[in-house]
């Protein structure tokens, strides 16, 4: 009996360890963040807003819309609209 919670808790710390490095965002709190130092929204907005650009674009591209070093112009548009689309629907009515 003992050995069964051993295996319990082996395969439980695995599926901790595995979710919290690598399927976890490393973007969306700073991009919270940044959505708060605007100053005109509320922090429950800014968390859709963030869950809402997490939904459309990768870590990687957020890290690029964030920092502002994206250079395509279809997809400076891309990210616009999802914004702006993304901004109107967390608004708290």
């Amino acid at each position: 009996m003992g050995k069964v919670f051993l295996w319990i808790a082996a395969v439980l710390l695995v599926v901790f360890t595995v979710k919290t490095q690598y399927l976890t965002s490393k973007t969306w709190e700073p991009f919270k963040q940044g959505c708060m130092a605007g100053g005109t929204a509320t922090e429950e907005q800014c968390s859709c807003l963030s869950n809402y650009v997490h939904k459309h674009f990768s870590d990687n591209e957020v890290e690029k819309i964030m920092q502002g070093t994206i250079s395509d112009p279809v997809m400076r548009q891309k990210v616009e609209g999802i914004v702006r689309v993304g901004s109107r629907e967390c608004k708290a009515p």
